[in-house]
């Protein structure tokens, strides 16, 4: 019997931390969307494009609040379209539309990820190369040293730290050269 209940506990206690998670993810798109219909879909898409390229949703919904606010209208001074707020350039060598609205979360997934394959798995730099350009993370072999750069990575940390509670944890990376190829710009967006 006592195992029984040990039993009960452990797997109340782990369904309400898998619940709370999402139910958190939920509710913080839920409270910056105020279309009920839109939020469900974007958020049902983060979650489906996240798992296929295995990359924490609260990190994904963090980038999309700091690059457009969860406006898929939003288009940038420099050209960038949607959520993700994805050049066109990029877009056309990721092969997607980025007015659409699936194809614009997918597509700024998918480039996250390969940022983040391109450099070893540290968020940092994968989110300094979302926004500035690998190439120019591969020059500085650091965070490049644009006030833009650094300002989008510290808002993006302060949301996933403060509203998902997720710790940051700092990967050293060496530089190689690489022929990459999309998103691959040498200016801010």
């Amino acid at each position: 019997m006592k195992y029984r209940v040990n039993f009960i506990l452990l797997f109340c206690l782990l369904f309400s931390t898998i619940f709370s998670e999402d139910n958190l993810l939920e509710k913080y798109i839920f409270k910056n969307i105020p279309n009920i219909d839109n939020a469900q879909f974007i958020y049902e898409d983060i979650i489906r494009f996240s798992n296929k390229y295995e990359i924490d949703p609260a990190l994904i919904v963090s980038i999309m609040k700091v690059e457009s606010s969860f406006n898929h209208n939003a288009i940038s001074e420099k050209g960038a379209i949607g959520l993700m707020q994805i050049m066109p350039e990029t877009a056309a060598e990721l092969s997607i539309d980025p007015f659409n609205i699936s194809s614009n979360i997918e597509g700024g997934i998918r480039y996250f990820s390969k940022c983040l394959e391109l450099n070893n798995n540290d968020i940092a730099l994968a989110l300094a190369s979302y926004n500035a350009g690998y190439s120019n993370v591969q020059k500085y072999e650091s965070i490049p040293p644009f006030t833009e750069t650094d300002n989008y990575i510290s808002e993006v940390l302060k949301i996933y730290t403060g509203s998902f509670n997720k710790k940051y944890i700092f990967n050293p990376v060496t530089f190689e050269d690489s022929d990459f190829k999309f998103g691959d710009r040498n200016e801010n967006r």
